[in-house]
């Protein structure tokens, strides 16, 4: 219902009392439409926090798979270091274990100790508690399959002499005589 001076008149107020409702009501007015505006600003600052956070939101989340991407990329460099790790203490083991077999060869009487070592099959031998390896099998088949590896032992078996010990005799055979008589020049 629309207020008109007209409709107020004819409801018996006099044009003086008719201009103080229409200031009251454009006071009424005037505070509805500032609470209006406030209400409209309050709106729109939530609407705008709401796009913000639904931008943060967003923004999270594709953090979040960079962060799953970066968390993976952290599990494969942990799975690679541990794997390199195990390696390395593989390797470790395997050259303390062939270090310590070298060292124990040099403890038998054995013409060429690294050498053996062609003969050894390192996997195969045992370490115990000490670091010590268990030889004892497999130099004792060496020594009955491949004697020559070894020195002679006091069992009676020769040991056989390929070059004879020691200096020649001095004047007998010297090597001027031979070249001497070869050429006729003797005395």
């Amino acid at each position: 219902m629309a207020f008109t001076t007209d409709e107020l008149l004819k409801l018996g107020l006099t044009e003086e009392q008719a201009k103080d409702v229409f200031a009251l009501r454009g006071k009424e007015l005037n505070e509805d439409k500032s609470a209006l505006d406030t209400i409209t600003k309050e709106r729109d600052s939530l609407k705008d926090q709401l796009q913000k956070a639904e931008e943060q939101v967003e923004n999270l989340k594709s953090l979040e798979s960079i962060s799953a991407e970066q968390k993976d990329a952290i599990d494969k460099l942990q799975a690679d270091y541990d794997k390199y790790k195990q390696e390395a203490e593989a390797e470790l083991a395997k050259t303390n274990k062939v270090n310590a077999i070298n060292l124990a060869l040099k403890d038998t009487k054995a013409h060429n100790p690294a050498a053996l070592m062609k003969f050894i099959d390192v996997d195969a031998i045992e370490v115990d508690d000490n670091g010590k390896p268990k030889l004892d099998d497999v130099i004792n088949g060496l020594k009955e399959s491949d004697p020559y590896l070894f020195e002679a032992e006091e069992s009676g078996k020769p040991n056989p002499t390929i070059v004879p010990g020691g200096n020649p005799a001095a004047g007998a055979g010297s090597p001027d005589d031979a070249f001497a008589a070869a050429l006729g020049l003797t005395k």
